[in-house]
Order: C-alpha cells, then structure tokens, then sequence
C-alpha cells in the first residue's frame, strides 16, 4: 500500500519548515511574509507529491473543516435528493463540502448521526428531523451548533427553519378536487403523523374538506409506516377493488406515496382519472409525462434550498450567536390530467 504523503515529507523535499507548507496551503503566505516563489515551488511540490490535507487533524486545530452535514430521512426519495444537489452545488460555491445522512426516520439514528458529525467537526447541520419536539434542537441552539431546520419545524423552537406553506397546498388540493364534483376521497398519509409537515398537510386537506360541509370517513385515511409503505398501499387499493369500494379520487402526502397509487393503480386497470382521480403533494419531473400526467403540490425546492443555505453561511461567517429565522415558502397547485373529471 502507497504510505501517505505528509506535511513533513513536502516540508523536508523543499528544505522548509511545516510551518511554512501549512501557511502556504491555508492561503496566509502573503500575510506571513512569504515570497511568491516559495509559494509557487510549494504549491507545485504539493501537486506533484499528491500530498491530502488531513481535514479532520486541521479541524481540530483551527475548530473548521469546510464541510456541512445534510440530515434528511430518505436520500433516495426525488425531494430529498433534490436538495441534496441543490446544498451540495451551494456548498462547492462557497468552499464547503458535504455530507448527508438518511434517518430511515428513526430518532436514535439522527441524534447518532447528528453526534457523529459534530465529532467529526462539521461547521454546521441542515436537518430534516424525525424527532417529536424541539428540546433536542433547543440544546443544540443554546450549544452555538450552528444549524437550520429544513422541511419539518417544532412550536418553540429556537431553530432557524425553512419550511413551505403545507396546510394552504393541502387547502389547494382539496378544493381541486372538490371543483371537480368528487365527494369521495381517500387520502394516504406516511407515518409518523406527528412530523409537521404531515400533520399540516392533513389538517389543510381536512379543513377545505370542512368548508364544504364534507368530512373524511376513518376507513379513508390510510397511514402507511415509514417501512412499509409500498405494501400499505398495495393492499389498501386491492382491498378497495375487491369490495367494489374504489375512492372518486386520491390524496398522496409525498411522491413516493404518489408513485405507489400509480403502480398499483395500474395493475388493477383502475383507469386514471375517469374511475379514480389521483393528486399528490410534491411534484416531480416525470410527473409531466406520464399517461396520464399527475396533478400535484409543486414546492419551491430550489428556494428552500438557496434559503436555508443562506441562513447557515450567515451563523458560519458571524461566528457569534444569530438571530433566529423561520422562512415558510409558498407552494403552488400543477393541475394536469390525472384528476380532471371528465363532464
């Protein structure tokens, strides 16, 4: 195996001290009074030895690392990994790499995962949390951990937050729905319910619902578990379609949900829209070009993105405690075939 090249082997192939390398590779050569061709000559034996600084080593030295951790539940679903790629392009803007870590939501796992970064010297958390309440956070704050929460926000929280309008894009849906002549309605939700997202979702749904005099009977709200959500909605479907029970129209509370009424949908032959109508929160690219193309709530990932982002560099540059911002975006409504009632 090839040994790793250190400072002290650039240092002792120039004949200079560590000292020197190490100013030269932070960018304070100029400031330390070093010439511009021991510089070059550094830089160029920095290359050509492919000498890797230790960030972890220099972390510990200087308390920072240029990396930021991004916690979310699930890097595999089109949202999330959305706003990975939108933080990660952010980041490598401003000089800071990323890593990200997938909850499954299960706390014990995130707080693992939050404790194994700050080990790790990030300089600062975005986090999509799965967790009941906002003490944990609160402790953070109070720390000077230096974090935004994204998606997904607490009452009395001390966190900066960025978040979207999930009660009015329910509210949205729903009324869409209800334009269409449709009384009856299955709304398939993700657990656990106590993740604010979710619970506004439903509330803003139930509430439009309300305005019209309506209400959602029990056997029409399916919660399906975090693992296992694919059987849940395979086995609601069927089970509507063998009792002759199929809903006018459905409700998804992700994509994810979304894309598993459409599959299953599918493989009954329950025809889209015309038998069941189908909108869902979150829209995604391929939503567009599906037969038929998928209503859905569009939400603003970029801007959450850019947002959220912007409220962590401001806690990284002032180094000092920060005031705290909760940003909710708004959403909007992308109406296409599948939830269009033929007249």
């Amino acid at each position: 195996m090839t040994k790793k090249v250190t400072l002290a082997d650039v240092a002792g192939s120039l004949g200079l001290s560590k000292t020197v390398i190490s100013l030269v590779i932070n960018n304070k050569g100029d400031a330390h009074g070093i010439s511009q061709e021991t510089q070059r000559k550094v830089r160029e034996k920095i290359e050509e030895m492919n000498y890797q600084p230790n960030v972890l080593a220099r972390g510990f030295r200087t308390g920072k690392t240029n990396t930021i951790g991004l916690i979310v539940s699930d890097i595999s679903n089109r949202f999330y990994s959305r706003i990975a790629r939108s933080i990660e392009d952010l980041s490598w803007q401003h000089g800071y790499s990323v890593v990200i870590c997938s909850t499954d939501e299960k706390v014990e796992k995130e707080k693992k995962q939050i404790r194994l970064l700050l080990d790790r010297k990030v300089d600062g958390l975005i986090i999509s949390s799965s967790q009941e309440n906002a003490e944990y956070f609160n402790d953070l704050h109070d720390s000077g951990i230096h974090h935004v929460l994204i998606d997904r926000t607490f009452p009395d929280m001390k966190s900066s937050s960025v978040s979207v309008d999930n009660y009015g894009g329910a509210r949205m849906a729903a009324r869409h729905l209800l334009t269409q002549g449709i009384k009856d309605i299955a709304v398939f939700v993700i657990s656990p319910e106590h993740i604010s997202s979710i619970h506004e979702r439903i509330q803003g749904f139930m509430s439009a619902l309300e305005d019209a005099g309506m209400s959602l009977p029990p056997e029409r709200l399916i919660r399906a578990p975090f693992d296992n959500i694919e059987e849940t909605v395979k086995g609601h479907l069927q089970k509507f379609y063998q009792q002759g029970k199929m809903p006018e129209a459905i409700f998804s509370l992700n994509n994810n949900l979304t894309s598993l009424c459409i599959k299953y949908l599918r493989k009954l032959s329950v025809k889209i829209p015309d038998e069941t109508a189908l909108i869902g929160f979150d829209d995604t690219i391929y939503f567009d070009y599906t037969q038929p193309s998928i209503s859905a709530i569009e939400q603003p990932i970029d801007k959450i993105s850019e947002v959220a982002f912007s409220i962590l560099l401001k806690q990284l540059v002032k180094k000092q405690p920060h005031e705290t911002e909760h940003v909710v975006l708004p959403v909007d409504i992308i109406i296409r075939e599948s939830s269009i009632k033929s007249k």
